[in-house]
């Protein structure tokens, strides 16, 4: 009997949005390196095996666009990069989820970028998404609750998802009875693993080698240099309190 194809699951989201500690919180180990690097420029990935209730998947845990300076991004590479791994995800099995992580706290430019590169200029929206919170271990009365106070900004802003869960990847200060965070950490775990097995297809999304020429002038609109603003706008998203207008709504600074 031949072993079923491993399902390929892309982790995207800004920079030091967590990705990496979602990937270690998966697979059980601190394999992912956690960096806040904003300076990388160009596209990379590192592909991480597990099994979730049995099945097999690849986790790809990518860098995040950050809010770097676009006059010193090599667009060219980043989008010969970007194609190379669609094309080898392509040839081996196609793409069967996107993962979106974003950092409880504030809905920024950068967000609504990583959202639009993604899922529309890079799979065509023809992926099932879910988006995955972190840092809500500080939400009360509970964790989820920071997604009820927020789903209509995101909707307002044209982001949509299949799912969500909120979710704490920190474990926290060390105690005599173990990690303050860890009986947070195992809920989110739980929740995070349901999520991926519950919406990923069991058929891999695979790009045509038609629809490259769209997805390219998509890629460049998107990384080219914005002449309208220096500065990326961002509103806050203190526990649903505070109010937020969607990205293309908001004002920029000369």
């Amino acid at each position: 009997m031949s072993r079923e194809t491993a399902r390929n699951v892309i982790i995207f989201g800004e920079t030091g949005a967590g990705k990496s500690s979602v990937v270690n919180m998966i697979i059980g180990s601190d394999q992912a390196t956690v960096s806040g690097d904003a300076t990388r420029c160009t596209f990379d990935s590192t592909r991480f095996a597990t099994e979730i209730a049995g099945k097999s998947y690849n986790l790809f845990d990518t860098t995040g666009f950050g809010d770097f300076t676009y006059d010193s991004m090599d667009i060219f590479k980043t989008i010969q990069t970007l194609h190379k791994f669609l094309t080898d995800l392509s040839k081996d099995g196609g793409i069967h989820l996107l993962v979106f992580v974003v950092r409880c706290g504030r809905l920024t430019q950068t967000v609504h970028k990583n959202y639009a590169l993604f899922h529309q200029g890079f799979c065509d929206a023809q992926v099932p998404i879910v988006v995955i919170v972190t840092g809500c271990e500080d939400v009360e009365p509970r964790m989820v609750e920071w997604w009820t106070r927020n789903e209509s900004f995101f909707t307002r802003a044209g982001m949509s998802f299949e799912d969500y869960a909120c979710v704490c990847a920190f474990k926290g200060r060390s105690t005599p009875l173990g990690y303050a965070n860890e009986d947070l950490v195992d809920e989110s775990t739980e929740l995070v693993e349901k999520l991926i097995a519950q919406h990923c297809k069991s058929v891999g999304w695979k790009k045509e080698s038609n629809s490259w020429f769209r997805t390219i002038s998509h890629l460049f609109k998107q990384l080219a240099p914005d002449p309208r603003s220096a500065r990326m706008a961002s509103s806050p998203l203190q526990g649903g309190s505070s109010h937020l207008s969607p990205p293309s709504q908001q004002s920029t600074k000369n």
